[in-house]
């Protein structure tokens, strides 16, 4: 195959792991990313974050070793409302996101200055920009970057708080469900920092924060405070390529709506969606099968996750599928790209 001078915008673990793969094959890649460091936006990073996995088969996947980077979680729980419920811990697993050395984002920066990826921080993709780049580029960009918008399109916006602060606790999550948000809450620990993030519609107050703050005091004597948001735009629809301004584009991670929708988990899609995008460089026709594959469930999902946000009484009906240990149910098959229809049922309530 000859050799390509490619572009890839965005320097997250989609573009990273798109990167990694193409430099191997060969091509000259250039990585732009609008921050001045690896790392994303500090009003979310650093972070730890929780995500279902099955980690070998993953490495196999996209051909990069990440066990470095993730450590299985030795204790999940969580509470409807002041209720607490122990979950299983089984294909769980922590990893950092963010600036410092021992995040994944910085051991995939490190694995692609190995491979010889050229890098440009301070660089924003702007939608006049979007006009100038080359034709099969890769747009890799996180949801907050407007990028969905620029392209025109059609986005749901969220709005999501952060924050993080050091514990000497490891490898433990919690999850918080209420009518605080349409969505949940989550803690999540590794390397000796907790980090707190609450998601939900555009229109998530301070207020609903301080009732998700309060409910973390009274049930785990955690203090949270010092948070910061930001709002975040994410495609109806999965997709691998689109077109604008007589080119087209290769997306990966959020930009191609390669999150699951129902519970947010975006680790996953994100390693997934950029293997997917470095295939697409010399296979359309095989990148769109491997696309397909993982995302055929996504749409659908989405819809249900809808109904989830204007679902009243959701503390009662969440009771009840904690209780519900029938693993060839599945409300929601495959919401998680990777993991097969049952998966997910094994990540729920052991007892009260």
């Amino acid at each position: 195959m000859a050799t390509k001078d490619i572009q890839v915008f965005g320097a997250g673990l989609s573009g990273l792991v798109s990167a990694i793969n193409l430099a191997r094959e060969g091509h000259h890649v250039t990585v732009y990313e609008k921050e001045k460091k690896i790392g994303g936006d500090l009003n979310c990073h650093p972070s730890i974050h929780m995500t279902p996995m099955h980690l070998q088969q993953m490495e196999r996947y996209i051909g990069i070793e990440l066990h470095s980077c993730f450590s299985k979680v030795q204790d999940f729980r969580g509470y409807i409302g002041p209720k607490k419920y122990i979950f299983s811990t089984k294909n769980l697993y922590v990893v950092e996101r963010g600036p410092r050395p021992s995040s994944l984002d910085y051991f995939l920066y490190t694995t692609a200055l190995d491979e010889g990826v050229t890098f440009e921080f301070s660089h924003s993709l702007t939608r006049e920009k979007l006009r100038s780049i080359p034709d099969h580029s890769i747009i890799a960009t996180a949801g907050y970057s407007r990028i969905v918008h620029a392209l025109h399109l059609p986005y749901v916006t969220f709005k999501q708080f952060d924050m993080h602060l050091q514990t000497d606790h490891e490898n433990v999550c919690l999850a918080y469900f209420g009518d605080f948000t349409s969505d949940y809450g989550y803690i999540s620990m590794k390397n000796g920092l907790l980090s707190a993030q609450l998601s939900g519609p555009v229109n998530l107050s301070l207020e609903r924060v301080h009732t998700f703050t309060n409910l973390v005091r009274e049930t785990e004597g955690i203090e949270l405070e010092k948070w910061s948001s930001i709002v975040s735009y994410f495609p109806k629809k999965a997709r691998l390529f689109t077109k604008f301004a007589g080119k087209t584009f290769v997306l990966a991670g959020d930009v191609a709506g390669f999150l699951d929708p129902f519970f947010g988990f975006g680790v996953n899609g994100a390693l997934l969606s950029g293997k997917i995008a470095a295939i697409s460089i010399q296979s359309k026709q095989k990148a769109l099968q491997e696309f397909k594959q993982f995302t055929s469930h996504l749409n659908k999902d989405l819809l249900v996750h809808t109904i989830y946000w204007h679902l009243p009484l959701k503390k009662l009906v969440l009771s009840q599928v904690m209780k519900f240990q029938d693993n060839h149910f599945s409300l929601v098959k495959r919401s998680i790209p990777g993991f097969t229809d049952e998966d997910w049922l094994k990540i729920i309530s052991i007892k009260d």
